[in-house]
């Protein structure tokens, strides 16, 4: 590490309250090695603290890990006005120009890397070949000189601008770089870290972890999901290109066999499944990897022959042969789906998020894991099963900081609940009809957040037909929902999912980035669904931490982080003012209410009452 360099400045007027005090526990832990675990609210300037402290230390190398590309964008702002020298690294199959086109979606993540492998070796990518000869000048130009930075823009500028490979121009820069702003597999991923960063370790690394409260389901980086079709689609392809295959061939039908008998009955609902069987059935599990070169490689080929594009090759024993390394870890499990039109879904993935975050956390040299709502102090050493020492640090409780639950009227309704055998058409309406005056009676875009799909399909349907709505699905595209923000002429009511994509990536602001959101109304207490999932959850950290703190962390724990990152859109700076509808009795519960965190200033039951807390939530907003 070196010494802090000179006049190390903070590139605002002044700091906000505790601010100065995070930095110099950043500073701190980088120097002593330590972890520091940062509770810090919305509005509190966490990065902008964080990024001054990590300076002020003189740490070398630091990588700086956000959850979604969206979130890579106000790190990226931050470093700017800092002057700081830094590159970004996010999907590269994204923002490939090569491989993909206006309209159509990337290829899967098998594919791509592939496809990527093979042009790189044979010649066959102009960008790739432009940048050996010129080097990523263009793409260090660009991240100087532009005032705003746009991740994705900023790929597509170096891809159909300066036509070089964005990805590989960027992460040529990783060398020159004291900032590395990447996506959470960048890190998390130990066979993507090793193929970015080969020339560092763990160890030689500083970490700066944003939104650290979703390493809860780290454990999703290592899942890998496959069809029966993609299985008869793998089988159809090696039969066609290597037909000496034969006893992979068998293993695959075996394992189309095992999977249809071993899915649900029921559709939409998950099944568990043996594990061991389908390893005992696939055999020797580089035989896929090794089958699905062979394939590519003749397909590639044929495309090639044929005057058709590398894009469209598709290797089906390629998403196999990556489901199978999945599956093979030791610590996972396999599940067997049955989607709404009856498809067969096999999910291999472990359930402890240790599993994925522990090893890489304790090796490098000193690490910051923050959040506005991280679970309380035993988060590190508990859910996430790090030894080394820590330092936990909330910025509201022990610096002074203001709390966004200050700027919040927030009331339960009492009278409704989600509770399954409570649910009913009666009770469905009821809850309709309480959002609808919350959307009507108070000014503002509103968010109303549902603990399912299911729920919120049966709400949606009730509400009236002349509100302007927005409504989640599996396929909703985040960037047309902003859109959509920025362009209603009428106040939003926002239907959406806890923990879902719209309340975890998109932005409620207007374009000079003024937050629209005043409303939020929860519906339900968020906890996971009674399905095979939560149960192997359960008993994957019960083996660690014991029944009692394993249930505390799978139902209490999701459900404070779900609420918490809910409500918390609704005030992002200090000068945001929110009212927030809890909207089932079973968060007047002690321990739920606990986790919450939040001031509770009204309890309403029926119209009568809602419509007296409108009144005094009305109030509030207009101070």
């Amino acid at each position: 590490m070196t010494s802090p360099a000179e006049g190390e400045r903070f590139p605002y007027e002044s700091f906000r309250p505790g601010q100065r005090e995070v930095a110099e526990a950043v500073k701190k832990a980088f120097e002593a090695g330590e972890l520091l675990v940062l509770k810090a609210p919305t509005g509190f300037g966490k990065t902008a603290a964080v990024i001054h402290g990590a300076r002020l230390s003189g740490a070398e190398k630091i990588l700086y890990l956000v959850r979604t590309v969206n979130e890579l964008d106000p790190v990226v702002r931050e470093l700017k006005r800092f002057g700081e020298d830094f590159t970004v690294l996010f999907s590269a199959r994204r923002s490939c120009p090569l491989m993909t086109a206006p309209g159509r979606p990337p290829p899967p993540a098998e594919d791509f890397w592939g496809n990527c492998r093979i042009a790189r070796l044979r010649g066959l990518c102009s960008y790739y070949e432009k940048l050996l000869k010129e080097g990523p000048e263009r793409a260090r130009l660009r991240l100087r000189e532009a005032p705003v930075i746009s991740a994705m823009r900023l790929a597509r500028d170096i891809g159909f601008q300066d036509e070089l490979c964005p990805f590989f121009s960027l992460a040529q820069l990783v060398e020159d770089s004291r900032f590395i702003v990447a996506t959470y597999p960048y890190f998390f991923r130990k066979d993507i870290f090793e193929m970015v960063f080969s020339e560092y370790s763990y160890s030689d690394l500083y970490i700066i972890v944003d939104e650290a409260h979703s390493l809860v389901e780290a454990h999703s980086l290592a899942e890998a999901r496959i069809t029966v079709n993609d299985l008869k689609a793998a089988v159809a392809e090696a039969k066609k290109y290597a037909s000496e295959a034969v006893d992979a061939v068998e293993r695959l039908e075996g394992l189309t066999g095992f999977l249809e008998a071993a899915a649900p009955e029921r559709r939409g609902s998950v099944a568990r499944a043996s594990k061991e069987d389908a390893l005992k059935i696939l055999g020797d599990v580089d035989v896929y990897e090794d089958l699905a070169e062979e394939i590519r490689g003749k397909k590639l080929e044929e495309a090639l022959a044929s005057g058709g594009s590398l894009s469209e090759v598709r290797t089906y024993t390629a998403r196999i042969a990556a489901w199978t390394r999945s599956l093979s870890m030791e610590e996972s499990y396999l599940f067997v789906e049955k989607g709404e039109k009856g498809e067969i879904v096999a999910v291999a993935t472990p359930m402890d998020p240790a599993v994925i975050v522990k090893e890489p956390l304790e090796a490098v040299k000193a690490a910051v894991l923050m959040s506005g709502t991280l679970p309380p102090e035993d988060y590190a050493a508990g859910i996430l099963g790090l030894e080394r020492s820590h330092v936990y640090l909330d910025a509201v409780l022990h610096l002074g900081a203001r709390s966004p639950a200050s700027n919040m009227y927030v009331v339960v309704v009492a009278d409704v609940t989600t509770l399954y055998r409570k649910r009913s058409p009666d009770m469905y309406h009821r809850i309709a009809s309480y959002i609808t005056a919350v959307h009507r009676a108070l000014p503002g875009l509103t968010l109303a957040v549902y603990p399912s799909y299911e729920v919120m399909e049966e709400i949606v349907k009730r509400l009236p037909i002349d509100l302007e709505l927005v409504i989640e699905t599996r396929a909703t595209n985040l960037a047309d929902v902003e859109t959509k923000i920025l362009s209603s002429e009428e106040d939003l009511l926002v239907n959406a999912v806890a923990g879902g994509k719209l309340v975890e990536g998109v932005e409620f602001v207007d374009y000079e980035g003024r937050n629209l959101l005043r409303k939020v109304a929860v519906v339900g207490v968020p906890f996971p669904q009674p399905d095979e999932y939560t149960k192997a959850k359960l008993e994957a950290l019960s083996r660690r931490l014991g029944e009692q703190r394993a249930k505390r962390i799978v139902y209490l724990y999701s459900v404070a982080v779900k609420v918490r990152q809910a409500v918390g859109r609704s005030v992002r700076s200090p000068e945001d003012r929110a009212a927030v509808f809890l909207l089932d009795y079973r968060f007047l519960r002690r321990d739920i209410k606990e986790l919450l965190d939040l001031r509770y200033n009204s309890v309403a039951r029926g119209m009568e009452g809602l419509e007296k807390a409108l009144a005094r939530a009305r109030i509030h907003l207009t101070q």
